[in-house]
């Protein structure tokens, strides 16, 4: 089965990678327009940055940045599978009453009710590992095994789903490049991905255009070909989504990885 390709929606005033606000919901239609024209599967709209440093913001303002754009997004493609950037339970709950397919979680802490509301809705969650204190979530860990410990944590909050209701086809694992990691633990991560297809549930890989991808000095458009290759790297060990900015070239790159496959 090919990868499938989760385009990046920041519905938000700070974006590390967009920069100016991007806010404005017509904007962000034409953007999910071009999206879906590029290739993307997926549409992963987010209206509070997770950014080093950014400012935290309420539920309600977290709606004020998103409702009307997935609700719109939902009658414009009906068709396209959308997915909410949360970890708060009412934007989760509003989000999927106005028909997202998806919540992805990258607080690293989903709590049971987070679990449950998926359930009742027949979504689908996706678990990062992260730093279990939200409000220092950037703030690297002390790991004496990496692999291992994003592991087991992945393979704990996948029992909890389980336990919740959820079934294996509703959970997909991501582990949190850029999250409570520094750049030799993320470049290690990225080399022993296949670790996690043991775990039994899909695998999403979230890693475009980040810091550690750079050279000294390169800002987040320079990351471009970093990023490709990186999601080669990716695909290469077994990735189920690609969460990305740039949908048009990562089809490419799967394209070509389904074509290499195919001739093994």
């Amino acid at each position: 089965m090919s990868a499938k390709i989760m385009g990046i929606i920041n519905a938000t005033p700070d974006s590390f990678y967009d920069g100016d606000p991007q806010n404005n919901l017509q904007i962000l239609l034409a953007k999910c327009r071009q999206y879906i024209q590029d290739g993307a599967d997926i549409l992963d709209i987010g209206g509070e940055s997770t950014r080093p440093f950014a400012t935290p913001i309420t539920a309600e303002e977290e709606l004020a940045r998103t409702l009307d754009l997935v609700k719109t997004a939902r009658q414009e493609w009906p068709g396209i599978v959308l997915s909410q950037d949360t970890f708060k339970l009412p934007v989760a709950q509003e989000a999927l009453k106005a028909g997202v397919n998806m919540i992805n979680d990258v607080s690293g802490t989903p709590d049971p009710e987070m679990f449950r509301l998926v359930k009742d809705f027949g979504a689908q969650i996706v678990i990062t590992h992260n730093n279990p204190d939200p409000a220092n979530m950037h703030q690297v860990l002390d790991y004496r095994d990496l692999i291992a410990e994003v592991k087991d944590f992945l393979a704990t909050k996948i029992t909890q789903a389980r336990h919740c209701g959820l079934t294996a086809e509703q959970i997909i694992i991501d582990p949190g490049f850029g999250f409570a990691k520094n750049r030799a633990h993320n470049y290690r991560l990225l080399a022993h991905l296949d670790e996690f297809k043991t775990l039994g549930v899909r695998l999403l890989i979230g890693l475009s255009h980040k810091k550690f991808l750079s050279q000294p000095g390169e800002k987040p458009p320079k990351r471009k070909t970093q990023t490709l290759c990186a999601n080669f790297a990716a695909l290469r060990a077994g990735a189920d989504i690609l969460r990305v900015h740039d949908p048009r070239e990562t089809l490419k790159v799967v394209q070509f990885f389904n074509e290499l496959e195919a001739n093994v």
